[in-house]
């Protein structure tokens, strides 16, 4: 009888901590792992120990073997999705940076109307200085002071429409960024030596029968 108490006060602890909602834990998965393993082992060491009289000190070393083998295992957990959101960051700025790196020579590329305007004063043919615009393409649009000014250089209208009608330069095709490899981690789990309960029984000899009779005779013969 004092073996079951402790370990019906044990199981009623277990049951508690079953009902409580999640939120009331962590949300790791080495406190979860330690939580349930501790749960699951608490139970097998006391169904174990009950046959031994000895429930309450099995429900508390399956408690502790099995909080320590949860906590090892939903630890490992952790880091792998620790090392998951790295390499997603990592991915993510890989792709920014690349996209600042293009529009960049994007802008560097564009033709601006100081490259008019020298093209312009150099007796370059309106043919050549529109294919330049069209092939390297405006950023930004003009405006009616823009038009004058340019009027003025010496910029013909051919190509004052030309920066009127053309585009931004077009982006290069977008380059894939290879995601880093997975980096595997290796968790060694070391088991705990399992609990051996020694169960001395004597052994069941039948009774001893007697049979009631009659005494043998002996009989002699006389040569």
């Amino acid at each position: 009888m004092t073996s079951t108490r402790p370990f019906g006060l044990f199981l009623s602890l277990v049951l508690i901590a079953i009902c409580t909602p999640r939120d009331a834990f962590a949300q790791a998965n080495q406190q979860r792992g330690a939580t349930f393993g501790g749960i699951a082992g608490a139970i097998a060491g006391g169904l174990i120990g009950d046959h031994n009289d000895e429930a309450g000190a099995g429900a508390a070393i399956g408690g502790v073997v099995g909080a320590v083998a949860g906590g090892i295992l939903g630890n490992a957990a952790d880091k792998e999705a620790a090392l998951e959101q790295q390499r997603a960051a990592y991915y993510q700025a890989q792709r920014q940076q690349y996209a600042a790196q293009q529009q960049a020579a994007v802008q560097q590329s564009a033709v601006t109307l100081q490259d008019v305007v020298s093209m312009s004063r150099s007796g370059l043919s309106d043919q050549v200085i529109i294919n330049q615009v069209r092939q390297r393409g405006y950023l930004g649009k003009l405006v009616v002071a823009d038009i004058i000014a340019l009027h003025q250089q010496g910029v013909s209208e051919n190509v004052i429409t030309a920066l009127q009608t053309v585009g931004p330069p077009s982006s290069p095709a977008p380059v894939s960024v290879a995601r880093p490899a997975p980096t595997v981690v290796e968790q060694r789990i070391y088991r705990p030596a399992p609990i051996i309960i020694e169960q001395h029984t004597l052994p069941h000899y039948p009774p001893p029968h007697y049979r009631h009779g009659r005494r043998p005779m002996f009989y002699y013969h006389h040569h």
